[in-house]
């Protein structure tokens, strides 16, 4: 409960009015009431003061009075003054009347100059007056007259009103502002004796009267001397104070090391750190840093104790107590001494552990787009040289008797050219540059009509589970390239487990917010295939994405299934996250954009192509484009020999010309050519001939999936193709409408 105090005199300062515990109020009460009767006490077993007392009390009141201007700041709740030794030198030479008008008196001028809330003020004039007439009691039980209880007296008069300030005091602070007698500081071993050395000055002070009076003017040079000595350290103690709160209040792990490498000091930063505490570290048998990082910092270390080097800097790793790993940037500086030799250094450790992370993931994610564009690359030639391959090996077959013993061996080469077709694909998957005819579908039917082929592939030891979630969103997606996602995995997961297992392939609708920085936000559709193998360490997680990277045995795997899966997932929109603890298991989770409920089907990629007819058709003319001549003279003669006319063009400049100065029917270009690619050669056409119709050649999609589903009168030819797939096309687009 608190109640309202009085407001603060009148003043040129603006006054607020302050509230003070109705327990403390009674407390300041209770002092003030037990002042006047001590003051009464004490006044009635003594004489009335002497006309020779009361020249002292004249030299004594303006130098007690002054002391309190010279006050030094020690501290919360405390200061250092001379006030105490004055009023110790009263209690030794005055009687108690004058003894409590002085205490009266010398806070005046204090009170006129700071304006203390009355109740304040009174408290203090209170306390002052029951500690003076305490130290006033001690002397009169002591003393006797000689010199050594005199000075017994003083030593005890001294203590005396120390020790009951501090007690009357600390109930105060305790009641109306809080502050627990720790907190207080007023009992600090160090801070009772200061203040009693201080008080004990009054007998030095008493004496001086009890010689001559007029010699007490003399002690204010001593006394500033000692007010200045008292405030370097006041100065001192509260820089060490500042550094202190500094140091532990540090946003940045600090911590002090001595030059034999001895643990000194960390902050409250380093702690959170490492996980341990400031006694734990100490207890450690050797510092919680990687074992990897040991040589290179002790190497540096060594150069810094012997003051070869004032500091260094270097990335550095961390074991924190629970096991995990902390990435750090560590600052050593060497201090030294005023010889300049090395006396301790100060480390700085900043953790970088997420930033650290986010790098790691950027360079895995540049690494795996500069080998996609290389596998991109590489794929798309070897499109062109297995389209000629298997088309001149085609041809060949066709004019051949059917017993010519050269005829095994064109089929061996067929098959060799179709294994390396499904090899480009799988580049150009992880390449993100194959040709996607996305769909909307619910993912759980892709799972389904792959589940029958799946059980036979994994083994009768190997279990397979499904958790579907009922309610699934739909998605836009290739149907073939996901299963053959779905179909990677689960292979992948087989082989991990060679004894038997269990494999459980789940979806979900999944709500990724802010605070996973790998994913984008959204709302996404999750596709989650968990085995029980053994699991994969950590040097092989950052590379299992990586096209030709394996961990089977030589003949076993051709290092693209998870390569695939990641660029069919890429090229998708999606993500990819893998989860794995070697002995447990992997999870292999991955995240496709969910699209709205309402939406419509997408447009087909491609025109509805009629069905193919076996009549010769008129001859139409085509427009041939392609830069790789051997593949432009395999089309030509398959077209030519369909009974279509051909015109021929080397690059997209000379189709362009071609295409403006002869009629053609259908334009059959190739999509990647240098300076004009078959898109743009496709655009210009159409500005002469909008009906024109286009047959885009390519299994390099770069430039098509990206920009949405294909136009009307256009159709998609994915290299290497066989003859009929070439034919067919060009005669389904030129019959459709």
């Amino acid at each position: 409960m608190s109640v309202t105090a009085a407001a603060e005199p009148a003043g040129f300062q603006s006054r607020r009015v302050r509230r003070m515990p109705m327990t403390a109020w009674a407390y300041a009460a209770t002092i003030f009431v037990a002042a006047i009767v001590a003051t009464i006490a004490g006044a009635r077993g003594v004489d009335s003061p002497s006309r020779q007392e009361l020249l002292p009390f004249l030299i004594l009141l303006p130098l007690a009075a002054a002391a309190p201007f010279l006050r030094v700041s020690t501290g919360r709740n405390q200061s250092l003054s001379t006030t105490s030794a004055f009023v110790v030198a009263a209690a030794l030479v005055l009687p108690p009347e004058l003894l409590v008008a002085l205490v009266v008196l010398l806070h005046l001028p204090e009170w006129a100059k700071n304006r203390f809330p009355w109740y304040i003020q009174t408290f203090n004039i209170a306390n002052y007056t029951l500690d003076a007439l305490a130290a006033w009691a001690v002397v009169r039980l002591v003393s006797g007259g000689d010199d050594l209880t005199v000075a017994l007296g003083g030593l005890g008069a001294a203590a005396a009103f120390v020790l009951a300030n501090h007690l009357l005091l600390a109930p105060m602070l305790k009641l109306g502002r809080g502050h627990s007698f720790r907190e207080s500081g007023l009992f600090a071993p160090l801070n009772l004796a200061i203040e009693s050395v201080v008080a004990a000055l009054g007998i030095a002070i008493a004496l001086f009267v009890g010689a001559n009076p007029w010699l007490l003017p003399t002690l204010l040079a001593p006394l500033l001397l000692a007010r200045r000595s008292t405030s370097m350290i006041a100065l001192v103690r509260e820089s060490e104070e500042r550094f202190r709160a500094m140091f532990e209040e540090a946003p940045i792990g600090t911590m002090l090391i001595g030059i034999d490498q001895t643990l000194v000091a960390v902050n409250h930063a380093i702690e959170e750190l490492l996980g341990y505490s400031e006694a734990e570290l100490k207890l450690l048998p050797q510092s919680p840093i990687h074992s990897n990082d040991r040589e290179e910092g002790d190497a540096l270390w060594d150069e810094l104790s012997r003051g070869e080097r004032d500091s260094y800097r270097r990335a550095i790793r961390y074991v924190r107590s629970d096991g995990e790993l902390v990435y750090a940037n560590l600052a050593m500086a060497l201090v030294r001494d005023a010889d300049a030799k090395p006396a301790f250094a100060i480390g700085m450790a900043v953790d970088v552990t997420g930033q650290t992370e986010l790098e790691e993931r950027l360079r895995q994610s540049q690494k795996l787009e500069a080998i996609g564009r290389l596998a991109g690359g590489v794929a798309h030639d070897f499109n062109n040289m297995l389209t000629a391959i298997g088309g001149y090996n085609a041809l060949a077959l066709e004019r051949l008797p059917p017993d010519s013993p050269v005829r095994p061996d064109l089929q061996e080469v067929g098959r060799a050219t179709d294994r390396a077709t499904a090899l480009t694909r799988q580049l150009l998957a992880f390449s993100r540059k194959q040709v996607l005819q996305p769909e909307l579908l619910n993912l759980n039917g892709v799972v389904v009509e792959l589940e029958a082929m799946l059980r036979p592939l994994i083994g009768e030891n190997v279990v397979l589970e499904t958790e579907f979630e009922p309610a699934l969103g739909p998605i836009e997606a290739d149907p073939g390239q996901l299963q053959q996602v779905v179909m990677n995995l689960v292979v992948n997961a087989r082989d991990a487990m060679p004894e038997g297992g269990r494999i459980v392939i789940g979806t979900a609708n999944v709500d990724v917010g802010e605070d996973d920085p790998s994913i984008e936000p959204g709302r996404y559709i999750s596709l989650t295939v968990r085995d029980t193998g053994h699991g994969i360490d950590e040097e092989t997680l950052a590379q299992i994405f990586e096209p030709f990277f394996t961990t089977k045995e030589r003949g076993k795997g051709t290092g693209l299934g998870l390569a695939t899966v990641y660029g069919i997932v890429k090229q998708s929109g999606g993500y990819v996250v893998v989860e794995s603890e070697p002995g447990v298991g992997t999870t292999f989770t991955i995240y496709l954009r969910r699209v709205a409920e309402t939406r419509a089907a997408p447009r087909e990629a491609n025109v509805e192509l009629p069905p193919a007819t076996q009549e010769t058709p008129v001859r139409e003319t085509v427009l041939l484009v392609e830069d790789e001549e051997v593949v432009r003279r395999l089309v030509r003669q398959v077209l030519e020999g369909a009974g279509y006319g051909v015109l021929e063009a080397a690059d997209g400049a000379e189709a362009v010309a071609l295409g403006s100065e002869r009629h053609v029917d259908l334009l059959l270009t190739d999509l990647m050519m240098p300076k004009l690619g078959g898109l743009q050669v496709a655009e210009q056409l159409r500005a002469r001939s909008p009906e024109l119709k286009v047959v885009l050649m390519s299994g390099f999609a770069d430039g098509v999936t990206e920009d949405g589903p294909l136009g009307p009168r256009t159709a998609l030819l994915e290299k290497p193709f066989t003859f009929t797939a070439l034919t067919d096309t060009v005669r389904g687009l030129l019959a459709a409408p």
